[in-house]
């Protein structure tokens, strides 16, 4: 091409670039495809413009500042740099592998553009409280080595008419000038359904800036979306994403690696995953704290809480069929654990005393485990 119209061609994508826009840089990338095989030269020249690499190593001292409320001040995100050591979630295998394609693509950034592809910009992720959404949206920024950042609903909520849209605008623009993850937390709150005669018309008008920001969201910033209520969501707002992640109820393979990844010896893991159908990775998590905690505060074993808090699970929930050899098992350990012989141990519940014998040869090895 002549030199004169490539200097031309250049200076009008950098004009477009300015503009944004994920349409934009994706005609930009295919372009750049296009004429690669005749043009080499002016392949290279256009592919940084919207390289996500390029993106990822802009100086951060230019990092624009967080948006506040007008009003109050307040921080409209918060934000969590990336920390090393950040455990991984335990997934549903088929959730692990939308997430692991999540960061395969977002890794091959500069290898897409150069096919005029871009990788996933926006996930939304569904399922019920406590079953590793938020942990997954930081896990991914970790993997990723980008910010976190997090919507703040209880800021961005304003009741000035408009001004709750604004302050939606203003955080969805800031995580588009630098390369972030986006958490929109409790998306159903700013996303409900437009037939909802309940919401007034700014919400209502709310949900369409939203789509649309999506639809033209620039692939430097990853955007997810959490949600306990699906149904609550507008149905045009699931097919704006380019991924969408249902995350079930952990299951009890599940629950046993997330009590092995804290610690916990297998065999206590997997009696007590047992009986913890129902129970979701937050409320796991809390009880291995919980059981740390009675240690220092109480002079409990951390055995002897974990086990309590699993039987007392049980009891509460008495349409939950839980494994009875599980649950005989622990009752034998956590009697065991607090003073009782082996024989007293098999008449209280009415089994041999070589099978309490047994069972306690096992809690050796999950006392053993620990130490």
């Amino acid at each position: 091409m002549e030199q004169r119209a490539q200097k031309e061609l250049l200076a009008l994508f950098q004009d477009a670039v300015k503009v944004g826009g994920a349409a934009i840089e994706m005609r930009i990338r295919r372009f750049a495809s296009l004429v690669r095989p005749n043009d080499e030269e002016l392949a290279m020249a256009i592919s940084p413009l919207v390289s996500g690499v390029r993106a990822l190593r802009r100086d951060s001292q230019h990092a624009a500042a967080a948006p506040v409320d007008a009003d109050t001040k307040l921080a409209l995100v918060r934000m969590d740099l990336p920390e090393e050591g950040r455990p991984s979630p335990v997934l549903d295998p088929s959730v692990q592998l939308k997430v692991n394609q999540i960061l395969d693509e977002r890794r091959a950034t500069e290898k897409l553009a150069a096919a005029g592809l871009v990788p996933i910009r926006s996930v939304l992720m569904s399922g019920p409280p406590g079953v590793g959404k938020t942990m997954t949206a930081g896990w991914l920024a970790q993997q990723l080595e980008l910010p976190l950042y997090t919507l703040d609903l209880a800021s961005v909520m304003s009741s000035f008419l408009g001004r709750t849209g604004a302050n939606v605008r203003a955080v969805l623009n800031h995580a588009q000038q630098e390369p972030c993850v986006l958490l929109l937390d409790e998306f159903d709150s700013i996303a409900k359904r437009r037939d909802d005669d309940a919401d007034v018309g700014e919400l209502k008008r709310l949900v369409t800036v939203i789509l649309q920001t999506i639809d033209d969201w620039s692939p430097m910033s990853l955007l997810v979306a959490a949600t306990n209520h699906g149904e609550l969501l507008d149905p045009a707002v699931w097919r704006r994403f380019d991924e969408t992640i249902q995350f079930p109820m952990p299951n009890q393979i599940q629950r046993a690696a997330a009590l092995r990844s804290r610690d916990v010896a297998p065999p206590l893991a997997e009696m007590v995953a047992t009986l913890t159908g129902g129970q979701t990775m937050s409320a796991i998590t809390r009880a291995v704290d919980s059981s740390q905690k009675q240690v220092i505060l109480n002079g409990q074993s951390f055995e002897e809480a974990l086990i309590g808090w699993a039987l007392a699970g049980v009891q509460q929930n008495s349409s939950e069929r839980s494994n009875r050899s599980a649950q005989r098992d622990l009752q034998i350990m956590l009697m065991h654990l607090r003073g009782q012989a082996a024989r007293e141990i098999a008449t209280a519940v009415g089994v041999s005393h070589t099978t309490v014998l047994r069972i306690l040869n096992r809690f050796k090895e999950t006392e053993n485990g620990r130490t």
